[in-house]
């Protein structure tokens, strides 16, 4: 009989959900101002010369910096390389809603499509529109100057433009949405605090919206898809088969009675052999499998295994850690596919997640995964006794 004391084991969800909450907490403006969502419009027009070459060259696209004492001045169309030469050596971020580059001397956030700007975000105070709007400016100010935003939305107001025959033309309505996702459309967005002052300035490229929201609506082509039959249960030697939603009744013609009980944070799992099971209402709702020579998951995967072998057999995960590799499933069509982190930790996609699998590694040897549990999503408020909430 397997002994409690050897086999109970602490979730680690928990926790690892709160330390990416925390680390999230610089990109909380990025997620607030970097998705466009439908907005009242209201409006005037501006038409002016902006395209040089590659550059986009227009006082409304253009984010102006201070540096050692010098304004700099950062434009869409911009290389990466002109922008690292300017601003120093970025680092990579990534939220659920921007993927780009870090500036920290010059606190500016800058994307890249085909490794030109395409987006553009900064929040301090040493930033302005071309030296005119700086963070901190009344947003009445900026309002009697450029007249009435394309759209607006309580603290939030969108400029619209679009270039046409070489010129930057405020757009509005039917023409936004018949823009959207295009190169030659670009947003400026002025945030305002409530004190009445811009607290944040955007100048973004609407193709680049359109890569931001594609990351987290459609399937990652970089990943692998799976079958659901793929992910969601075990198999034997022999062949017999505990899948998730499977019943116990089930589950105990095929190994008998359960052989003792040790706990997986709060939940109460049910041992047979090298097999833990949690059941959910006599529901199969979490398996963990130990090593085993016998038992392996249904893509044929037996613990131990090498962190390169999980790799190899289910791509990147949602999350790498030194202890463990951490998969978090949704559907998409008719497959699953792992999430990134980003999303995973995101609140708008949390009823997204159908199934995790997570692979735990030696404690004294990173590169070995020792055992794995597979579980439905529901099994997170399980493992802390907590009770699902409906919304």
């Amino acid at each position: 009989m397997w002994m409690n004391s050897k086999f109970e084991r602490n979730f680690g969800h928990g926790r690892r959900a709160l330390f990416l909450a925390t680390s999230m907490v610089q990109f909380i403006i990025l997620s607030t101002i970097a998705i466009s969502n439908p907005l009242h419009v209201n409006a005037a027009t501006s038409i002016t010369n902006v395209v040089n070459g590659n550059v986009i060259q227009h006082p409304y696209l253009t984010i102006q910096v201070i540096k050692q004492g010098n304004p700099i001045s950062i434009q869409p169309g911009m290389s990466k390389q002109q922008v690292d030469k300017l601003l120093g050596t970025p680092v990579e971020v990534e939220s659920s809603s921007f993927k780009g580059y870090s500036y920290s001397s010059a606190m500016v956030f800058v994307g890249y499509i085909d490794g030109k700007a395409a987006s553009i975000f900064t929040s301090t105070n040493k930033a302005s529109l071309n030296g005119q709007f700086k963070i901190g400016t009344p947003w009445k100010k900026v309002l009697a100057k450029l007249g009435q935003p394309s759209q607006k939305n309580d603290y939030r107001y969108d400029y619209v433009f679009q270039i046409i025959n070489g010129k930057l033309k405020q757009i509005y309505g039917k023409s936004i949405a018949l823009g959207k996702g295009k190169s030659d459309v670009y947003t400026l967005r002025f945030v305002e605090n409530t004190n009445g002052n811009i607290s944040g300035i955007t100048v973004e490229q609407s193709a680049f919206t359109q890569s931001m929201e594609d990351r987290l609506t459609k399937p990652d082509p970089n990943k692998p898809t799976f079958a659901i039959e793929e992910i969601i249960g075990i198999r034997s030697g022999d062949g017999k088969r505990i899948s998730l939603g499977m019943k116990r009744e089930t589950v105990e013609e095929q190994y008998g009675k359960p052989d003792g009980h040790f706990s997986y944070g709060m939940a109460v799992m049910d041992t047979y052999g090298t097999i833990s099971i949690f059941y959910r209402d006599e529901i199969v709702a979490a398996i963990l499998v130990d090593s085993s020579a016998d038992i392996q998951t249904n893509k044929g995967l037996k613990m131990p295994a090498s962190r390169n072998e999980v790799l190899r057999s289910y791509g990147e995960p949602t999350f790498n850690e030194s202890g463990s590799l951490d998969y978090n499933f949704e559907q998409v069509g008719t497959r699953l596919q792992a999430m990134n982190m980003f999303k995973s930790t995101d609140r708008i996609f949390h009823f997204n997640e159908k199934y995790s699998l997570t692979f735990v590694a030696d404690e004294d040897d990173p590169n070995q995964m020792d055992y794995f549990i597979l579980n439905d999503f529901d099994f997170i408020y399980d493992e802390m006794n907590l009770p699902k909430p409906t919304s």
